[in-house]
């Protein structure tokens, strides 16, 4: 009967959600310990790229004359250390783009885990109300789920670091004092998803799926972030902030790789030349 059906609709979903925050301490735990685990690396390829390009200023100061007799001196053990250090600052690259995937994969698991548990909320809530109908406590035409109410959220910038991540004003990195890492860093900030641009992966497929009211849109087209995406340089854009490539001209094979304005921040005075 509806009357005993209803008394065990909230017992039953905390049974079912009873593993979820442990569950996503978990993940997130995963993913703080890659993303240390690819800040090291990072770090240690930042500290073997300064001593070969110091030992190439080296070379020049003593007069071998090019870059080419840098890395041709007749010292064969400094060459073969600048050799193998070089490889081992392309492992270091591959193995930090591997650990953000995977950190990528486990954000994404976690968004799904949240997700389902949303959506089984929303499923008891809606027999809960039938059952109450059922019961004469509801009336008839009350719908199953009421419309969320409107959240209000204080006003922030809603800018993504690295993969697509908000972050607020406060720690937003100031671009006009970068310096060579920090515009190498920019460039690691608007790299798509790793894999994205790889032959041997075959091209997604669009699905369609029920979009969250609550989730920001951004882009000319004013739709939710997917798929490759690249920032507008100016920190006070008020085009969309972030674009999907197919909606400014951009492919991952063609991605901007220096600074980049959106079509309406070009318009602007101070961004035209």
């Amino acid at each position: 009967m509806a009357i005993a059906r209803t008394g065990v609709y909230v017992d039953d979903y905390l049974e079912y959600a009873n593993t979820l925050p442990a569950e996503l301490q978990r993940l997130l735990n995963t993913v703080r310990e890659l993303d240390d685990r690819s800040q090291s690396m990072i770090n240690q390829t930042r500290q073997q790229t300064n001593y070969c390009l110091g030992l190439a200023s080296q070379s020049l100061r003593k007069g071998n004359g090019s870059i080419y007799n840098c890395y041709n001196t007749n010292n064969n053990e400094e060459d073969e250390a600048v050799e193998k250090m070089r490889k081992d600052i392309e492992a270091n690259q591959d193995s930090a783009l591997s650990l953000c995937t995977e950190k990528v994969l486990l954000a994404r698991q976690a968004y799904d885990l949240i997700d389902s548990h949303v959506k089984r909320l929303d499923e008891d809530l809606n027999n809960f109300a039938e059952d109450l109908k059922q019961e004469g406590k509801l009336s008839p035409d009350e719908p199953a789920i009421l419309p969320p109410l409107p959240i209000i959220v204080p006003k922030i910038e809603k800018r993504r670091n690295f993969y697509g991540t908000p972050q607020s004003q406060s720690k937003r990195i100031d671009f006009r004092d970068r310096d060579w890492d920090r515009e190498r860093d920019r460039d690691f900030e608007l790299m798509p998803p790793p894999g994205s641009h790889r032959k041997d992966f075959p091209v997604p497929v669009e699905v369609e799926q029920p979009i969250d009211p609550n989730e920001p849109t951004y882009c000319v087209c004013h739709q939710v972030s997917f798929g490759d995406m690249i920032a507008c340089d100016n920190e006070n854009c008020q085009g969309g902030e972030w674009f999907h490539y197919s909606c400014v001209g951009l492919t991952p094979e063609t991605r901007f790789k220096g600074k980049w304005y959106c079509p309406t921040c070009r318009n602007l005075p101070q961004f035209q030349w």
